[in-house]
């Protein structure tokens, strides 16, 4: 079936998430609460946020400009690394709720892993089954988790993430991974779907776009999407916004085999938390 604006992929327990978010990392003050609340009144029912973008407050102010009843829109935020631990990432999403002004969030992810005392990671998972139960987070993922990772945490908990949310666009097309995710049940959600915008001028890219007359990041995000990605793509600026959206079309087989082998394949987002692995 053709995906539309409003088309959900269904997590493991059940939960309907919209394959379409608004992303609001470094959306910052007023900016951050009028993209927020444009994207609400524009068609877009996610919106995902993080302890670590220092925004929860104004994505608050601007879901609730909006006029959307809360129970349509789905919001996501994440634990970040220095709220890891079993009794600390209860207290943090206690303030998490109260600068998002809702009584519950739709997904809590942890934002990184903690390579340095994965046994934090574990105990903060832990944490988020409890919270999950209690009712403040409908869902419960990780982020940044490769699949060494993902396998040491199951070994360790019954509580199979729904989500792991990653770096994933057509210059790092993490199919391993993927196809890792799909075999345990764990929906991919890409960040960064347009690789920060930096390879629009790619040959292969533009021919494609040009064949659809779409632009760049339309064919970036559509080709997200016939994986069967979430994308969330990041951006304050209302005709961006709009054109964000605009990217429920199919792509052909012989299109996608172009999309998924475009070179370089480039990582472009490293953090505190980073596996060993993305070094190589």
């Amino acid at each position: 079936m053709k995906k539309t604006m409003k088309s959900t992929a269904t997590l493991n327990n059940g939960v309907e998430i919209p394959y379409l978010g608004l992303g609001t990392w470094l959306s910052r003050g007023r900016e951050c609460e009028q993209s927020v609340e444009f994207a609400l009144r524009n068609g877009y029912d996610h919106i995902d946020t993080a302890q670590g973008y220092d925004n929860e407050r104004q994505v608050g102010n601007g879901w609730k400009a909006s006029g959307r009843p809360r129970e349509d829109i789905f919001i996501t935020t994440k634990i970040t690394n220095s709220n890891q631990g079993y009794d600390k990432s209860k207290l943090s999403l206690e303030k998490s709720l109260e600068d998002l002004q809702t009584d519950y969030v739709d997904l809590l992810l942890i934002h990184w892993p903690n390579i340095s005392d994965f046994q934090r990671s574990i105990d903060t998972w832990r944490a988020l089954v409890d919270l999950q139960d209690q009712g403040l987070c409908r869902s419960i993922g990780v982020s940044n988790f490769t699949t060494p990772l993902i396998d040491r945490l199951l070994r360790e908990v019954d509580v199979v993430p729904a989500i792991n949310q990653v770096e994933f666009h057509t210059f790092l097309y993490q199919k391993q991974l993927l196809e890792d995710c799909h075999e345990r049940g764990i929906q991919i959600e890409a960040y960064s779907p347009i690789a920060k915008g930096k390879r629009f001028d790619h040959e292969g890219l533009q021919h494609v776009a040009k064949k659809y007359e779409r632009s760049p990041a339309q064919v970036m995000l559509a080709w997200c999407l016939n994986h069967d990605l979430v994308v969330i793509p990041k951006s304050v600026n209302e005709s961006r916004i709009i054109e964000n959206a605009d990217i429920f079309f199919d792509l052909d087989d012989d299109d996608l085999q172009v999309l998924d082998n475009l070179q370089p394949q480039t990582r472009l987002v490293k953090g505190a938390g980073s596996p060993p692995s993305w070094e190589n």
